[in-house]
């Protein structure tokens, strides 16, 4: 059984929200945007995942935990001509057609560092150019994880401006149930790359 799953086995998922993050809210539920195609990566049972498909998005939601994808497949029936849930690991699933916009909220801090470029590297894959990254960055200001802390700095140093378009704005800031907080941000990922 992988650490995830035995996570949700006993109950230990502290991770979730029990809500949608006031962070979608914040974003105005990314009206901004055409509606198109948008992954959330490590979606547990998140519901965002929900939010997104009543808003009419193509949504794929992927996450390693057996118990998490049965949660959002029960979950989605309503909407299963525009949402696909799919169970396999971030660090080696492919898609077969780049996103317009992905979520990524809790995923990146659950990986070990070790595994944060090779990460960064498949977020740039799956997005198409010009495509947005709406990441929230888990502030815990503690040493070891998961969650992880995602210091700002080291978040700067991992999306490099050369692939990625940072706004000229503060990040949000999400507050999580537990006491901790996120920073969010959405990026661009540059044309050029």
């Amino acid at each position: 059984m992988n650490f995830w799953e035995e996570r949700y086995q006993k109950a230990q998922t502290g991770w979730e929200r029990g809500h949608i993050n006031h962070a979608f809210g914040d974003w105005n539920a990314f009206a901004d945007l055409e509606v198109g195609r948008v992954l959330v990566p490590g979606c547990g049972r998140a519901p965002e995942v929900e939010a997104f498909a009543s808003l009419g998005w193509q949504v794929v939601a992927v996450d390693m935990a057996p118990s998490a994808v049965a949660f959002q497949k029960e979950q989605l029936q309503q909407y299963a001509d525009r949402v696909e849930v799919i169970e396999a690991d971030l660090l080696t699933w492919q898609c077969d057609e780049p996103f317009d916009l992905i979520y990524e909220q809790t995923c990146l801090c659950a990986l070990n560092p070790e595994h944060w470029l090779q990460y960064e590297q498949q977020l740039s894959v799956w997005l198409k150019p010009g495509g947005q990254l709406a990441a929230l960055f888990m502030q815990t200001n503690k040493e070891g994880g998961p969650p992880f802390h995602c210091e700002w700095s080291a978040m700067q140093d991992l999306f490099k401006t050369d692939r990625w378009q940072w706004p000229n704005t503060e990040p949000l800031h999400s507050v999580h149930p537990s006491g901790i907080h996120e920073l969010g941000v959405r990026l661009s990922k540059k044309a050029t790359t």
